[in-house]
Parts: structure tokens; C-alpha cells; sequence
């Protein structure tokens, strides 16, 4: 699957466009009775069990413990092969479940084998044009919403079902009938970041394009000047030509900052769309598109179809346990160590189950360990990166922790963090280190009697009371310890002695 950003011209770019693979149809017994005989059907992969769901989606980067003792600038690296790493969770294997009904569904009522099939889309399409209802309203197809908070994994679950399913197919022959067709099985936009419709619609024939290798962007958009309602009609005219099995757009709360009424001519064109033409639809976005999509409400009922799946934050749960377990085997420091609840929870607690912050931040925590050459995770090097890296994302880490989501939705657009920062500083930190000879190393189990004799005569001698002494070594709470021992006093009291 390849993803690729586009630029149109000097005044639009678009959104990045994921592209799929290719096949020549191979048909097979889909096992239901209304799928049969049915050549856009036959031609997909199997339905698959929950079991073989999971085997399909997960991906875990093969891992050697030999690797840990590599040098640290392979072992950055290697760390982020973590990005890689893929836990299908129930939720995941639910979406797989729904999209697998939503494409067969929306195929049962289109089979290119018979003509009238193409005349029914004629027919659409002046029904579309003309913002009418068709002769046969329940074409058969549903769509859904996927809504959740920025960072939780939606778009990359979708994509990693989508790849489930090859993205083109060619037919030339079906039964020992002749069967000329290119199908376009899915096809995933971002909604531009400006809302315009414009942008959407170029984004479409542009995408179109690159996979087909067709000239559509050229004929239906007159190179951009054509209006957004006569590139509307056309998109759902080139989707009926090639059989487009579900159109997802991503990022759909985008359409909230639209102008001159394009969010609710978008919506109305999904809407149309699936009730129209039988296309499904996915809508993926924000909580922020909750309240778009209530106020389309003929969307938001349409969209019921398959449910409305909420895609929010992990809580600390068997699911979270799971991933984090799963995750956790990836440690490319020294000294691996055991997963304790103290390290689940300081995970937890500094990410608040947001998947994109809970990878990053152990990795992050990784390269910090390398670099200062503790070279092992604890939770203190797990809370000093997320105070480093997450900042941006205190507010709403915040309001999670409250449970406050009227707060939370100031903050739903969550932006990812961005790794490339502090793989260069710490790139940079070993540099340093290396050219003025102070690289930290592990410190070897075993020492040579002349060894600890010196490392005992430089150890620092401390006088009675000194806060060294009272606070020690370890990863206890310093403020707890030096309050206890009566070192440290509230404010109010210094306030009342000088007053």
C-alpha cells in the first residue's frame, strides 16, 4: 500500500492518497446464497473468521534479543521498527467485520452482468443531477461513521482493512462470457484541510487517475474550473463506471470549517451517494463531526446502517493489558525488564490510552535510556519524556484524566507526535559523546577488587543532614521524603513567619 500527496497545481494540494494492489479476477464461491453469480462479489477475497481476521491484521517485526547489544545508532533503527507493530484488538476485528458486509452489501444490487444494471445507472445519475429521489430508494446500500479523538489508531485500522482487499481488478471474462471491466473495490480520501468541496473533488479524479490510469481529472474537471456541483455528478458517475465497492473519507470534521455552505452540499452529495447511486459510504473524523453530522440529520440516520462505532481512548482494561504486553517485547536497551504494574500504569498514566502516544512514548523512553546509558525503561524515564514530548498535548491529556469530555472537545484535534525531533537530538547527544570520550556504558556485573577499590575511594562523603543523603538513590519521591523529614514546609507557613 503506498501513500503518495499530490500537488494539482500552485493553488490546491491535496491530501495524501492511499493506494492498494491489483489483480486479475479469480472467482470463488462467496458461500451466501444472495452473493452468488454475482462476478463484483465472486471476485473479492474470502469472507474470514474472526481467527484468520486477526492473523491477516497483525504485524509484529521480528524481534532478536542479540539485537540489544548492537551499537546505539543500530538501535535506533531498530526502534523504529515499533512503528510497525500491529495488535488486532476486538475493535479492530468488529471494523473488519462491518466493512467486510458494507462492500458485499453494497454489490449485491449491482452486477455488471446484466443491462439493466447500466440502464439503472442512467437513471441515477439524472436523479442525482436533478437532487431527486430514485424509482427504487432502497438500493441496498448502508454506510457508517467512525468517530473518535485524534491519535486512537482510526485511520490506520481502516487502512490495514482496506489492504485486506486488493484495490483494482480486472474482469475480461465471466461464465464464459465475455466481462470488460476495471473494478475499483475501495477508495480512501482525506477531506482537505481548508473543508472546500473543490478540493475534495480533485482530490477524487486525481486519485482516480493514479490507480486507473486514466485521464478523468482532465475530462470532468476542465483542469480545474469546472463548479463543484458538475464535478459532483461525474465523481458519481466514474465511482458507477468502475464499480467503486465504498468511498471513505478521513478527517471528515474538516468540513465544519467550509465555506458558503460546502459541508452541507458534501454531505448531501454522500448522502445521495448511497441512497442514489448505492455506493457505500465511511465517514471517518473527530467527535467535532458529531455535530455536523447531527445537524445533516438525514446522514446521520442514513448512517446507522452498520452503526456508529465511538473509537475513544484504551482504558486499563485486558485490552490495554494485551497491547502493552505485546508491545513491551520490543526492547532494544541492555538490560530488558519485566512489565510491572508500575510501568503499565506510568504508560498509561502519561499517554491516557492513546495509541500513537503510547508507541512513541516507549520508544522515546528507549532512545532517552540509550542515550543516558541507564540503558534499562523505568517510570521516571517514561514520565520525562512525555513531559518533554508531549506538551503540546498536556490540555487534553489533562481533560482525559479528569474524564472532563466537554473540555476534551476544545482539544480533539490531537496532532501526532513527531518522532524526527528527538531521533536527532539523541543522534546528536551520542555524537557529543562519542567526540569527547564521555559515553556512558553499562556498568559490567563483575569488578576486580583494584576496580571497586577506586570507585569507593571517589564516592562522595556526605555531611549529616545534607538533602543527598535524606533523599538517596532510587526512584522514590523527593518531595514525599523531604517533606517527611520536616525539610520542606507549605508555602502558607514562610508566609506567616515573615509577616
Amino acid at each position: 500500500m503506498k501513500i503518495q500527496r499530490v500537488k494539482l497545481d500552485d493553488n490546491i494540494l491535496v491530501s495524501p492518497v492511499i493506494y492498494g494492489r491489483a489483480e486479475v479476477a479469480s472467482y470463488s464461491d462467496p458461500l451466501i446464497p444472495g452473493y452468488r453469480h454475482n462476478p463484483l462479489i465472486e471476485a473479492l477475497p474470502p469472507i474470514l473468521t474472526q481467527e484468520k481476521a486477526s492473523l491477516q491484521l497483525s504485524n509484529y517485526p521480528k524481534f532478536d534479543e542479540q539485537q540489544r547489544l548492537l551499537p546505539a545508532e543500530l538501535r535506533f533503527h531498530l526502534i523504529q521498527e515499533v512503528l510497525d507493530f500491529f495488535e488486532p484488538l476486538a475493535i479492530h476485528l468488529d471494523l473488519e467485520q462491518r466493512f467486510s458486509r458494507l462492500i458485499r452489501r453494497g454489490y449485491k444490487n449491482r452486477n455488471p452482468q446484466q443491462r439493466r444494471d447500466w440502464a439503472d445507472v442512467d437513471h441515477q445519475l439524472k436523479a442525482l443531477a436533478q437532487r431527486l429521489h430514485p424509482a427504487n430508494p432502497h438500493s441496498g446500500a448502508v454506510s457508517f461513521t467512525l468517530l473518535g479523538i485524534s491519535g486512537v489508531g482510526k485511520s490506520t485500522a481502516v487502512e490495514r482493512i482496506l489492504s485486506l482487499y486488493p484495490q483494482i481488478i480486472f474482469h475480461s471474462h465471466y461464465q464464459q462470457q465475455p466481462l470488460s471491466l476495471t473494478q475499483l473495490v475501495w477508495l480512501k480520501l482525506d477531506c482537505p484541510f481548508d473543508g472546500s468541496t473543490k478540493g475534495l473533488c480533485l482530490n477524487f479524479f486525481e486519485a482516480i487517475d493514479r490507480c486507473l490510469e486514466t485521464h478523468y481529472y482532465y475530462h470532468y474537471t476542465r483542469n480545474g474550473r469546472a463548479s463543484t456541483d458538475e464535478m459532483l455528478v461525474h465523481m458519481a458517475r466514474v465511482g458507477a463506471i468502475h464499480q467503486l465497492g465504498v468511498l471513505v473519507v478521513d478527517e471528515i470534521q474538516n468540513l465544519n470549517e467550509a465555506k458558503s455552505g460546502g459541508d452541507k452540499k458534501m454531505l448531501n452529495f454522500f448522502v445521495q451517494l448511497v441512497n442514489t447511486m448505492g455506493l457505500p459510504v465511511v465517514l471517518i473524523g473527530t467527535h467535532k463531526a458529531r455535530r455536523l453530522l447531527a445537524r445533516e440529520f438525514r446522514q446521520a440516520r442514513r448512517s446507522t446502517g452498520q452503526g456508529r462505532p465511538i473509537w475513544d481512548n484504551m482504558v486499563q482494561d485486558e485490552t490495554w493489558h494485551l497491547f502493552v504486553e505485546s508491545l513491551w517485547c520490543y526492547q532494544y536497551v541492555h538490560q530488558s525488564v519485566e512489565l510491572t504494574p508500575k510501568l503499565s500504569h506510568t504508560l498509561y498514566d502519561e499517554s491516557q490510552g492513546i495509541t500513537d502516544f503510547v508507541v512513541k512514548l516507549f520508544m522515546l523512553a528507549q532512545i532517552r535510556a540509550i542515550v543516558s546509558g541507564q540503558e534499562r525503561l523505568t517510570p521516571n524515564i517514561i514520565r520525562s519524556v512525555a513531559a518533554d514530548s508531549l506538551q503540546f498535548a498536556a490540555p487534553a491529556l489533562s481533560a482525559l484524566r479528569r474524564g472532563d469530555r466537554a473540555a476534551l472537545q476544545q482539544f480533539e484535534d490531537i496532532e501526532p507526535l513527531d518522532l524526527e525531533p528527538y531521533l536527532e537530538q539523541a543522534r546528536l547527544a551520542l555524537q557529543s559523546q562519542q567526540q569527547s570520550g564521555l559515553r556512558s556504558k553499562p556498568v559490567s556485573p563483575k569488578k576486580s577488587k583494584k576496580a571497586q577499590s577506586q570507585e569507593n575511594e571517589r564516592q562522595v562523603v556526605l555531611a549529616p543532614h545534607d538533602i543527598r543523603d535524606l533523599v538517596g538513590p532510587g526512584e522514590a519521591d523527593a518531595h514525599h521524603v523531604l517533606q517527611t523529614a520536616k525539610v520542606t514546609r507549605p508555602a502558607g507557613e514562610y508566609v506567616s513567619e515573615t509577616a
